[in-house]
Formats: C-alpha cells, sequence, structure tokens
C-alpha cells in the first residue's frame, strides 16, 4: 500500500460524521477508564463489594444487595431459601468481606454464606472453586453455604457446575440500571455518575452492547482496508513495556548489556569490571563473555531468568567461570555446550493485561520480578569478587 493511497483512505475517514461521533463518546470521561481499571479483575471486585455493602458511602442501603440474593436464591441448586426469604432476611449485619481466603466476595449473613468467584478475563484454574468450597465448608459448617460464579456472559463453572451458580454481568447491569431509574433522583450526584460509568464500562468492555461498540464496529465495515492496515503494523506489545524494564534495571544501579527484540541483559558494575569482552566470539552484539538475562515471552504470559555465559575466545576458560558459578547452591550443570546456563527460573509477568496497566502498575510488577531475581545476582556478584584474582588472570590471558 502506497503512502498515496494510504493518505486517501484516512482522508475518507476523517470526513466520515460517524468517526466524529466516536471520537466524542471516547472524550467523555469515564472514572474507570481513567484510572485504567476497566479489565481489572480486583478492581471490579472492589467496586461490586462496595455495591452490596449497605453500610458504605453510596447511601444505597441493601438496594443492590437485596436485588443480587434474589437473583442467586431463584436457583434450585439452593434449595432451602428462595426469593421470598430474601425479603424477610435482617440485611443490617451483613459482612462483605474481600480475598478473603483468596475467595473474590464473601457475603455473609446470620445463617447464610454466600461465595462469589468473580472472573472478567481470565479463567478458572488450579482447582480453585473446589478449594474455595471446601473452605467454606470448613469454616461455615452451620451456614447454609452458596456459591456463584460471576462471569461477562453468565459462563457455567467447568469443573463445579453443579455447586456453583453462574450468573452474567447483564444481570449486574440491568440491576443498577433499573437502581438508577428508581432511586436516582435519591442519589448523591457523584454516586450516580460513579454507576453510570460502571455500567458504561461493562457494556462496552465486558459485554460489548454500548452505543461507542457499535458505532465502531459501522466504522470498522465503512474503513475496513486502512483499519487493516493499521492493525498489521501496530506497535508490538514488547514495544511498550522493555523500556519500562529497562529504566527500572538501571534505576538499581544496574547496567544494561546487550539487547535483542525478545530479551533483556544486564550486569553489576563490579561483575562488569571483572568481565571479558571477546574479540571474535559469535556471541552478543557487545561480546560480553557473562550477562543476566531475561527471556520475555508475552504469548506464555512469562519470562524466564537466566544467568548467561557467552560462546567466546578459544583463551578463554569459559567453563571454569560455569565451574565457579557451580559453587553456589541451586545451581545447576549447563545442558549446552556452547551457551552456559548455570540457573534459571520461569515467573509470571501479566503481558496480555499490559494495555490496561498503568506504567507504575508495571513497574510494581517488574519490580516483584526483580526484587525475587535480585539474590542469585548477589550470590553471583559474591563469587566474581571471591575468585576475582583467578577471573582477572583469565580475562587478561
Amino acid at each position: 500500500m502506497d503512502s498515496t493511497f494510504l493518505k486517501s483512505l484516512y482522508d475518507k475517514l476523517l470526513k466520515d460524521e460517524d468517526f466524529d461521533k466516536l471520537d466524542l463518546g471516547l472524550k467523555n470521561p469515564n472514572i474507570f477508564q481513567i484510572l485504567r481499571i476497566s479489565k481489572n479483575e480486583i478492581r471490579h471486585s472492589n467496586f461490586l463489594s462496595w455495591l452490596l455493602d449497605p453500610n458504605q458511602s453510596h447511601k444505597l442501603g441493601d438496594i443492590f444487595l437485596k436485588r443480587f440474593l434474589r437473583e442467586v436464591f431463584s436457583s434450585d441448586k439452593f434449595g432451602d431459601i428462595d426469593q421470598v426469604d430474601v425479603e424477610g432476611m435482617d440485611l443490617s449485619k451483613v459482612e462483605i468481606q474481600r480475598e478473603w481466603k483468596n475467595i473474590d466476595i464473601l457475603i455473609k449473613l446470620e445463617k447464610v454464606v454466600v461465595c462469589v468467584e468473580n472472573k472478567v478475563l481470565s479463567k478458572e484454574h488450579s482447582n480453585q472453586l473446589k478449594r474455595y468450597k471446601e473452605i467454606i465448608e470448613s469454616h461455615y459448617p452451620n451456614h447454609q453455604q452458596t456459591f456463584v460464579f460471576l462471569t461477562p456472559e453468565g459462563d457455567t463453572s467447568d469443573s463445579e457446575s453443579e455447586t456453583y451458580e453462574p450468573i452474567s454481568y447483564e444481570f449486574i447491569v440491568n440491576s443498577l440500571e433499573r437502581i438508577l431509574s428508581v432511586y436516582g433522583e435519591s442519589l448523591n450526584q457523584q454516586v450516580k455518575n460513579y454507576i453510570k460509568d460502571y455500567i458504561t464500562i461493562i457494556k462496552r468492555e465486558l459485554m460489548g452492547t454500548d452505543k461507542l461498540t457499535e458505532l465502531s464496529k459501522k466504522i470498522y465495515q465503512n474503513h475496513k482496508e486502512l483499519f487493516d492496515f493499521i492493525i498489521d503494523h501496530k506497535p508490538d506489545v514488547l514495544d511498550g513495556v522493555k523500556s519500562i524494564f529497562e529504566k527500572q534495571i538501571q534505576k538499581r544501579g544496574w547496567i544494561l548489556g546487550s539487547q535483542g527484540k525478545s530479551y533483556l541483559r544486564f550486569t553489576t558494575p563490579k561483575i562488569s569490571e571483572l568481565t571479558y569482552i571477546n574479540n571474535n566470539s559469535n556471541g552478543w552484539r557487545n561480546k560480553e563473555s557473562f550477562l543476566f538475562e531475561f527471556i520475555l515471552s508475552p504469548v506464555n504470559n512469562r519470562m524466564s531468568s537466566k544467568t548467561v555465559i557467552s560462546p567466546s575466545d578459544p583463551q578463554y576458560n569459559t567453563s571454569r567461570l560455569s565451574d565457579i558459578f557451580m559453587e553456589i547452591d541451586g545451581f545447576k550443570t549447563p545442558s549446552g555446550k556452547k551457551w552456559l546456563v548455570n540457573y534459571q527460573k520461569l515467573v509470571k509477568f501479566p503481558f496480555s493485561k499490559v494495555d490496561d496497566l498503568s506504567e507504575e502498575e508495571i513497574e510494581f510488577e517488574f519490580n516483584k520480578i526483580l526484587d525475587g531475581f535480585s539474590p542469585i545476582i548477589q550470590l553471583v556478584e559474591d563469587k566474581f569478587i571471591e575468585h576475582k584474582d583467578e577471573i582477572l588472570r583469565m580475562k587478561n590471558v
């Protein structure tokens, strides 16, 4: 696609009235988008807990809680209690707990306990629903035990469908819209704005049913060729986060080494002074003989932390350097013969969610990984210093 044709497609888009409407709609401030929490599961659970708690500052009392409980007990899974019973419940002393025993939301009444597992984008894993069920059974043997699986589409649990009642975010939206319709005039304006913003973000981000979503689909169909070109050339996820990672490494006083698109390499000042620089090796671009390395794998939402000795000039004894590292507890004999890796560990990183994370949140997640890797870095640096004289002789051969 040549630049002249691309420009003509762009001009056509700018003249589309629907594009102006979309642009205007997206510029309307929404607190959940401003805070970049529209797809964050924890933040959704926090806001829902706030709405469910009659004693919170929204001044809704038990209106939302009662509607939620009516929906839960409309199921025949919980035969001892039905919707009519909800009307007679004393909700004044309800306890709403977040992340108790890792359970997203726990609603505790005098004789009833409701366990809510909230899934926004992630899937159930690690037998978590079964574990939560066992926790509730253990801690609340004398309560009516009730389990809810909350998802955007009201999906049934793959593993605990007999126990967990599926509820959709469509129900949440319908309930909140009804509350605004009936009680809107008596609510604080700020509370109304929060609820309206929350309804909008659920429809747009989780259900795909708001007006802007429909408008976006129409615009895409009318300008498909242009948008397909843009999508094909959009920046890679690593383009955005790698520079943030590099800054955090440098903030700790470490030195960046040879880089690659999916590789983040660095060393410490003390190790750098003792590191042999190759003359004619098939190693890294800057010819370092040793670096710490992160291999970034966005598809798998993880990265691999390593110590790596590169292929070196014949006169430099990489095997001896590897033997020195083997003195560190937990370090292993390298499986390869050219690239020598004595230490390796896989760690999780939420690459799939970086578009919804602020720069500070990305820094926080990466610094947790650096904190975990730091003891290894220190052990390696200590070994370099302990064998300083020998390593210097190797370096100066």
